[in-house]
């Protein structure tokens, strides 16, 4: 099979339930399932951090040994700090994904540390999964904006993302944590960001203030190759004031798709694993084509 113009990372079962009660893993499953029908490749799974502070993931460990098995999906795991990689990697996963908010303020919130002291940690969670053949990205959350700082200035981001991929990132993740990025600041950023990295740049979207699409096409029009997203929209972050739900990974592959850009998803598959996400969390699909169907889909009999 080729490989898709644009891969679709699927953030449902760690971003889109962290902010949700718990659910049963067994729904969790059920969800991946899904996810993986509709033609999934790369996903987030799960995030290792403290259950008493994320009660909705503290089924890490399970749902790893559960999705361990030939023909699964590239499987990501979101660490913090060096205990939660050594959990990662102990659990079987070889793809991390690290956080270093750029805003200190939502650090200290998120993470319980300074951004300078996230960037560190970040050469420790190397120096692990290296041995181990894991790779370890770097997502910088509130790249694009942070309940408390507000606007973040494009030069810190440029600064974090280069001391991150000099500890041995290879890849770096914008992430719009709060929504409020706008195409102009989007395309800025990863055209500021790029040069100076040199590894591929990703981009975490909300779709907050209704311009997740407009953020995302942008994004790939200035070169991006993946794009975060959950199915039904789910999604927020526990510790950033506002912040509300994800890109809808349905939505943007049926604009892709319609536009001659390959995803490598089935649409309406993906929209059935949006039903079966939202359904598990007692929430309706909140996103267009979710709600509507593709266009151009039968609708009515002709007259």
């Amino acid at each position: 099979m080729n490989a898709p113009d644009v891969v679709l990372r699927d953030v449902t079962l760690r971003d889109g339930l962290q902010d949700e009660a718990p659910i049963a893993t067994a729904d969790k499953l059920a969800i991946y399932e899904a996810l993986v029908a509709a033609g999934v490749i790369d996903l987030e799974l799960t995030s290792f951090v403290r259950p008493d502070r994320v009660p909705a993931m503290a089924d890490a460990e399970a749902m790893c040994a559960a999705t361990d098995h030939d023909g699964a999906p590239t499987r990501w795991g979101l660490v913090l700090n060096l205990r939660g990689a050594q959990r990662a990697l102990d659990a079987g996963l070889d793809h991390l994904q690290y956080v270093v908010s750029v805003s200190d303020t939502h650090s200290r919130h998120n993470a319980g540390a300074s951004t300078d002291d996230a960037v560190a940690g970040l050469a420790a969670v190397v120096a692990e999964a290296a041995p181990r053949g894991a790779t370890v990205e770097v997502t910088l959350a509130t790249a694009f904006g942070c309940p408390y700082e507000l606007q973040i200035d494009a030069g810190r981001v440029v600064e974090v993302a280069t001391a991150c991929t000099a500890a041995g990132a290879t890849a770096i993740g914008l992430a719009d944590t709060i929504g409020v990025a706008i195409p102009s600041e989007v395309a800025h950023l990863i055209d500021v960001v790029r040069p100076e990295v040199g590894v591929p740049i990703g981009v975490h979207l909300h779709d907050t203030r209704g311009l997740g699409i407009a953020n995302a096409l942008t994004a790939i029009e200035h070169g991006v190759r993946r794009v975060d997203g959950s199915v039904g929209g789910l999604g927020g972050c526990p510790f950033a004031p506002g912040a509300s739900g994800n890109l809808a990974l349905e939505d943007l592959a049926h604009a892709l798709e319609a536009s001659g850009v390959s995803t490598g998803v089935d649409l309406d598959a993906l929209i059935a694993a949006a039903h079966v996400a939202t359904d598990a969390v007692g929430r309706s699909v909140g996103s267009k084509v979710g709600v509507a169907g593709p266009r151009f889909a039968a609708t009515a009999t002709p007259g």
